[in-house]
């Protein structure tokens, strides 16, 4: 009785259980995420159904948009961001930060922070990047966005130094090779802790990545 007791349940937690993503679920996860650089002092802005999340060091304010003669224009009860163009203007009442210029490369990598993401990864010709949670999923997206591809994230193997992700879905392999040797992006020219190496149904692709040493709020 005990034996056929267990089997239901588990039969009946199998059918509740949420299916999987897919990759066009993950993606639409990902938000529009801008990082501006004020001199020392920096914020991030992510946005939200009604308008944007603005977060700093020691604090998170919630913002809608409001009219504006030119520019978007955002208000909350913690301040006012008025953005124009590439720059931006924040003033917390107590303190304004003028002539805060906008980053395009550290926003990608700050949204993919806010959404668990542990590992992420670049390279070009064609543009891709990838995406590690570690337990839960690998997401690939290649050809300048235009394929997307979804894996179960393994535990990686060590052999050499080098990490090792090899997985498969339905229809596609993929092998994830990681070094921990510095490299530079061809296009950014930005500098990262990590050489990588895919291998996507046999067709290998090369490009550098980066761990993330902490969760974002």
């Amino acid at each position: 009785m005990r034996l056929i007791i267990s089997a239901a349940l588990l039969m009946f937690l199998t059918s509740c259980a949420s299916p999987p993503p897919s990759a066009d679920e993950v993606m639409e996860s990902i938000a529009e995420t801008s990082v501006y650089e004020c001199g020392e002092f920096e914020f991030v802005t992510r946005n939200n159904d009604d308008g944007i999340l603005l977060y700093m060091t020691d604090d998170t304010l919630i913002m809608q948009q409001v009219i504006s003669a030119s520019g978007a224009k955002y208000q909350g009860s913690g301040g006012t961001l008025w953005v124009k163009g590439e720059e931006a203007t924040l003033d917390l009442g107590y303190r304004s930060y003028r002539d805060c210029k906008i980053n395009h490369h550290r926003g990608p990598w700050e949204d993919a922070r806010r959404r668990g993401v542990q590992f992420r990864a670049v390279g070009q010709e064609p543009g891709w990047f990838l995406e590690i949670k570690p337990g839960q999923n690998i997401l690939l997206v290649g050809d300048y966005g235009g394929s997307r591809y979804l894996f179960n994230a393994p535990e990686p193997a060590l052999e050499e130094g080098v990490a090792i992700y090899r997985t498969e879905n339905s229809q596609n392999e993929l092998v994830v090779e990681i070094n921990a040797d510095w490299c530079q992006d061809s296009m950014s020219g930005q500098v990262f802790s990590n050489r990588v190496v895919l291998n996507l149904d046999g067709k290998e692709f090369r490009g550098c990545g980066e761990a993330f040493e902490d969760e974002w709020r």
